[in-house]
């Protein structure tokens, strides 16, 4: 194991910013013709990549804190890797199948942070499970993978107990092929805006969003469009003299036909309202009705339920035999922090779940609910 201290960021380097708690190792790397600072040593610099922090933006703590229950700093997620262990210059991918970049996801709930990842097959005969320290290489857990599966192929990772720090999960197979997800554990509050130039990843995680590594584009400049997707009123059918015109306080006059809704004035005026009206309609039907919305990673994927502003996502994976697809869901215990919503509420959006999977997915099919997941089956 490497020897480690921590020390307060004083000033932003690469992707942390001043007050944030940096673990690092001890031994200080002198300055010399390849490297242009002295500095501490860091595994992760929000790429996946080793680098330095120099001394004058660092200024390192005496205090050892005691240990704690639940660290609730966010983690954002910085490489994702596939390769083989015993042979660097093997080029050709496994058949077992990579695990892909976009794919590996951490979740941020209220009182909760689960790192989520599918095996590329079903991984009952994969290899060892290993979550290491990458700053200290202290080994924090490692068992078969078998037993860190939830259902075939999905890996729940819940990062509360973890300090801030750097991290690595490696799963792999008995022929050497590694599948390995880097990550950084920050300290509470950040990281956080105004951050110049953050990266995408880093922006999902200061908006409290699900963090992945997907690339986030630019937003598209769309004509008749505000920057925030807001739909700038259609005046080109106005006479000139119609530019300058408000309308008085008066009772509108609404002509509705299939297609339209046009507001008048009692001048006889028409009253631009901006409104994409089908749109709207289905925006007002997501407040009072809820809706699925399914996504797929091979074997397994997401479902997603939305009500207003409530989302919830259950991670599903294909069954066997009578077993068509297997939906977890969060125990009793922990429903309220996993969802944001009552527990009183628990069985009627799990019934609705159920209700819609087997009506959109699986006609003719059964609900078996259990604990921790629905079972669907013929």
């Amino acid at each position: 194991m490497e020897a480690t201290i921590r020390c307060k960021i004083t000033r932003h380097t690469h992707v942390f910013q001043p007050g944030n708690i940096v673990e690092v190792r001890r031994r200080i790397l002198e300055k010399s013709e390849n490297q242009p600072v002295s500095g501490y040593f860091v595994p992760d610099i929000g790429d996946g990549t080793p680098g330095i922090i120099p001394l004058d933006t660092a200024e390192p703590l005496a205090d050892v804190p005691a240990p704690e229950e639940t660290y609730y700093g966010k983690c954002v997620l910085t490489s994702v890797s596939n390769f083989w262990q015993n042979s660097a210059d093997n080029q050709v991918i496994s058949p077992n199948g990579t695990v892909e970049p976009e794919k590996v996801r951490v979740i941020h709930y209220p009182d909760c942070q689960q790192l989520v990842f599918h095996m590329p097959r079903y991984a009952w005969d994969a290899g060892t499970f290993r979550l290491t320290n990458t700053c200290s290489q202290e080994v924090i857990e490692e068992k078969p993978v078998r037993e860190r599966l939830n259902g075939g192929t999905m890996i729940l990772t819940n990062t509360l107990p973890y300090p801030p720090g750097f991290y690595t999960i490696e799963a792999n197979w008995p022929d050497g092929w590694t599948h390995r997800i880097q990550f950084i554990k920050f300290t509470e509050g950040f990281p956080k805006a105004p951050f110049e130039n953050a990266p995408g990843n880093f922006r999902r995680a200061i908006r409290n969003e699900e963090v992945h590594l997907l690339h986030e584009p630019e937003p598209e400049i769309v004509e008749g469009v505000t920057a925030n997707g807001t739909p700038i009123p259609d005046t080109s059918f106005r006479r000139d003299d119609d530019r300058e015109y408000t309308s008085p306080a008066c009772s509108l006059r609404m002509v509705q036909d299939s297609n339209d809704h046009r507001l008048f004035d009692y001048t006889g005026r028409e009253i631009p309202t901006g409104i994409d009206v089908e749109k709207f309609k289905k925006e007002l039907m997501s407040r009072f009705f809820p809706t699925l919305e399914y996504t797929q990673d091979g074997r397994g994927g997401s479902i997603y339920y939305k009500e207003g502003d409530i989302k919830i996502e259950f991670g599903w994976e294909f069954g066997g035999f009578n077993t068509v697809v297997i939906i977890f869901i969060p125990e009793p215990k922990y429903w309220e922090a996993h969802t944001g919503t009552p527990l009183s509420r628990r069985d009627e959006i799990l019934k609705f779940l159920c209700d819609q999977v087997i009506h959109d997915q699986a006609r003719g099919c059964k609900a078996v609910m259990y604990d921790d997941a629905i079972s669907i089956v013929r």
